[in-house]
């Protein structure tokens, strides 16, 4: 019992962060989808497809891996101090080169993204993003690795409210043409506020020498290249994904799949990221030892049915009002989608933790090849069941992605750490995955129509 309560306390903090974080994503889009309806959900959604896959690209998964590296030398405040210049400074140089990039191909890709380059000054501004999303997601992994766990929620508290109140006022007066300052506004308010909160550390500034510079590069490089590769691959298949559903439907059909997928992952990304801040320094300590790592994920694996069960049933019978609440009536139509994509949300929390051993256990090969192969295959389902059934074929491949990448990881963990599921987990799944299956049945064939 006490190893839940571990579990649960050390991820409340970051829970408060995520909900904080969510009420003012969730603010934000319903004023765009009042005021710039499906079509202004779809521009926002091919924008923040865009930022998010550059952003990936210009990290290299050094997020990630500074947090590690810096905690590493916890012990050495001097070394430690070389280290942090060393993480800054190669994160703004490696997110300009990104910078000029995207602004020297910024017409092919308006032309890729939106099927005309009149957005390339939309996508030069957006592009702007990826520097401050980089410069805060580095000072972030700073606080996160110096455990300055405070500094972190009130960073990233501070810098969602004003960043989003900001961007409603910009577009409550310029209307959708706005839709790239409001992200560039957002970028710079999380900027602002994470280094405030990193300068009252008073770290030093220590120059390092060109061999710890190339020594500690080498290990962020080593260690996040694998995160880096896996999040290429998701940027790059869901990029493909919005662009296949722009042609083969159109932009308005964006902001629909969008809605959905943020209803339904919303609740369980909250869960996730909380638990995952605690779960990766728990399971380092243990990585040798197989019986404790068994353990170890079935205790998260207990705790995130349990906790996210009880929103799948929830989001089942109350989708149509949830989406009539948090957007408008036009995004009604997303219900049937949501439908197939919790039952994936399902399948995502109970492979949630073997990620983590993967990567503990250094196995970075297979665990690029299993998001690859994860990520390629759902937008293969996509284009099947969309081609297949049309828009009511939508949202299936989430479900059926993640119901192979589940059979996937549990092999792996079985071969990695001899995995075998507890009694309990096996009693909470019973229940758990009854209750939800009873939920399907009943709100796919006697659907709940609130409108």
């Amino acid at each position: 019992m006490s190893s839940y309560k571990d579990i649960l306390k050390s991820s409340g903090i970051i829970g408060i962060v995520q909900i904080a974080q969510m009420f003012f994503g969730l603010l934000r889009n319903k004023i765009i989808a009042i005021l710039l309806g499906t079509n202004g959900i779809g521009l926002w959604g091919l924008f923040q497809t865009y930022i998010e896959m550059f952003s990936t690209f210009s990290l290299l998964g050094m997020d990630q891996s500074g947090v590690r590296l810096i905690s590493k030398k916890a012990n050495d405040k001097v070394s430690q101090a070389k280290c942090i210049l060393t993480f800054r400074n190669f994160i703004f140089l490696i997110s300009l080169l990104f910078l000029f990039i995207s602004i020297l191909f910024s017409k092919f890709i308006s032309n890729s993204l939106f099927g005309t380059d009149s957005y390339h000054k939309g996508i030069i501004i957006a592009s702007l993003v990826i520097v401050c999303n980089s410069f805060s997601r580095g000072q972030t992994s700073i606080l996160n690795a110096l455990r300055d766990l405070k500094g972190l929620s009130l960073s990233q508290i501070i810098g969602s409210i004003t960043g989003t109140l900001l961007s409603i006022i910009i577009i409550l007066i310029s209307g959708k043409n706005a839709i790239p300052w409001a992200f560039f506004i957002g970028g710079v308010s999380l900027s602002i506020s994470t280094h405030w909160y990193v300068k009252k550390l008073n770290i030093q500034r220590i120059i390092p020498s060109f061999k710890e510079v190339f020594s500690d590069v080498k290990e962020l490089l080593n260690i996040g290249l694998a995160f880096a590769c896996a999040g290429v691959v998701s940027v790059i298949m869901t990029y493909f994904s919005r662009v296949f559903l722009t042609n083969e439907f159109d932009i308005s059909t964006v902001g629909i799949y969008m809605a959905s997928w943020t209803i339904s992952n919303l609740y369980i990304g909250i869960i996730l990221n909380a638990m995952g801040v605690d779960f990766m320094p728990r399971l380092m300590t243990i990585s040798e030892d197989n019986q404790k790592i068994n353990s170890l994920v079935n205790e998260q694996m207990e705790l995130g049915v349990l906790l996210s069960s009880i929103a799948v049933v929830g989001i089942l019978f109350f989708s149509q009002i949830i989406l009539n609440i948090l957007y408008s009536s036009e995004f009604l139509s997303g219900a049937n989608i949501i439908r197939w994509q919790v039952l994936g949300v399902g399948m995502r929390v109970l492979a949630f933790p073997f990620g983590f051993v993967i990567m503990a256990k250094g196995k970075s090969v297979l665990y690029i090849t299993i998001q690859t192969i994860f990520w390629i295959g759902e937008y293969l389902l996509l284009l099947f069941f969309a081609n297949k059934y049309g828009f009511n074929g939508l949202g299936v491949n989430y479900f059926v992605g993640y119901l192979g990448y589940l059979c996937m990881v549990v092999i792996s963990g079985y071969f990695l750490f001899s995995f075998r599921t507890s009694k309990l987990l096996l009693r909470i799944l019973f229940i758990s995955w009854g209750i939800i299956f009873i939920s399907w049945i009943i709100t796919t064939y006697l659907p709940w129509n609130y409108t």
